[in-house]
This record gives C-alpha cells, sequence and structure tokens, in this order.
C-alpha cells in the first residue's frame, strides 16, 4: 500500500514513517523540509499543507494518508483546518484517511467524565486557538466525502520504547492517565490504515488495555 505520512518530521510522524516503512509499505514522508532521518525505502517530498496545489500533488497515488499535522504558535491560523481542506479536495475515491489530534480536543457527540472535561478545559486555556484549530480540522474531515476517515485521539506523548499495550475506546482518558508513547501513537495509525475499524469516528487512544471496556484489545483489536 502507498502510504503518505504528512507531517512527517514531527515526533508522531517519524514514527509512523517507521513503522509503515518496516511493514512493507511504501512510504512518502511529506513535510515543510524533507526529513533528514528517512529509513530505507522511504522518500522524502517537501509539501507544505497550505499550499493546495502541493498537498494534491503528493497525495495524487496514495492509497491512504496518514496526516500527523501538528500546530504551534509559529504555524500560522488555521494551519490544520485548511491542509486539511487542500487534502479533502485533492481525496480520491476511497483513500483512507487517519489524522492524528489530541484527547483534549472536543468533539460533538463526546461524553467526557469529570477528568476528562477537566482536561479539555486546561488544554483550552493554554492553547485555546491551536485546539479549535484541530478540532475546526476534525469537522472538515468529518464534512467530507472521504469514506474511510477516522480521527485517533491520544492523551500527553512520550519518547520512550513502545509498550504494545494501546488501546482505543469510545471513553476519554482523565487527568491522572498515562502518557502513550509515540511509537504506540504510530502503530494505532497504522492499524487504522489498514483495518476497516473505527471508520468515521474519533476514539481515544489509552496507553493500555481496561478489561471492563468494550472496545479494541490490547494492541488493536476489532471494532466494538
Amino acid at each position: 500500500m502507498r502510504v503518505v505520512v504528512i507531517g512527517a518530521a514531527g515526533g508522531v510522524g517519524r514514527q509512523v514513517v517507521a513503522a509503515a516503512t518496516a511493514a512493507g509499505h511504501e512510504v512518502v514522508a511529506a513535510a515543510r523540509a524533507v526529513p533528514d532521518y528517512l529509513p530505507v525505502g522511504a522518500r522524502g517530498a517537501v509539501v507544505d499543507v497550505r499550499d493546495a496545489a502541493a498537498v494534491a500533488a503528493v497525495v495524487r497515488d496514495a492509497d491512504a494518508v496518514a496526516w500527523c499535522v501538528g500546530v504551534t504558535p509559529r504555524s500560522g491560523p488555521y494551519t490544520a483546518r485548511e491542509g486539511m481542506r487542500h487534502l479533502v479536495a485533492a481525496a480520491r475515491p476511497g483513500l483512507r484517511v487517519v489524522s492524528v489530534s489530541g484527547a483534549g480536543a472536543d468533539l460533538p457527540g463526546d461524553t467526557k467524565g469529570l477528568g476528562a472535561r477537566a482536561v479539555s478545559a486546561l488544554t483550552h486555556r493554554l492553547a485555546g486557538a491551536l485546539v479549535t484549530d484541530k478540532e475546526d480540522e476534525r469537522a472538515v474531515l468529518a464534512g467530507s466525502d472521504t469514506t474511510w476517515r477516522t480521527q485517533v485521539r491520544p492523551p500527553r506523548l512520550v519518547d520512550t520504547a513502545a509498550a504494545g499495550t494501546w488501546h482505543l475506546d469510545e471513553r476519554a482518558p482523565g487527568l491522572l492517565a498515562p502518557p502513550v508513547a509515540r511509537a504506540d501513537v504510530a502503530a494505532a495509525v497504522l492499524h487504522l490504515l489498514t483495518t476497516h475499524t473505527w471508520v468515521g469516528q474519533s476514539p481515544y487512544l489509552h496507553a493500555r488495555a481496561s478489561s471492563a471496556s468494550g472496545s479494541d484489545s490490547t494492541g488493536g483489536g476489532a471494532q466494538p
């Protein structure tokens, strides 16, 4: 499968490139500057997501897109939202899209407990415009004609080795939720790109499985 990773220079994007390449996929690592870490078998592409033509060109022959675009105060306003608009406008029928956001993002239909609501409130207070941009990004994706689309929402991320016990769930992680390794986020993204699970949904990513949950089993299992 030809996988284009957009936002490939970031922490999660790098891990997705590595995981997809190791799994035998044809990988294009797209970023504003060609990443200097590319594993053997992957190729780089210079893409600014604010450039509609550049986005269209890099996804023209893609089977799947891992959207790992992060936003910072230096990104400029509405970078994630406008970039996603360019992606869905260029998407051919059947394109698989998995985007990465965060547990602090609020989406229609969310049912968050007290701890999760506290996380969202704090996230919006500290990075309001950036979180809103990612929420708007999801709205653009949800309103598009793409039929294979999922957004995954992890909590705090760390650069530790993959635990391999990641877990997708409709329930939001709370204040005391353990962080998730970026390598585990990458594993979840690849799982969502290659299995017809959680399509049209925005599950949360947890660091470990819960025996009380009815969602994906440890390491990614069948959709509930």
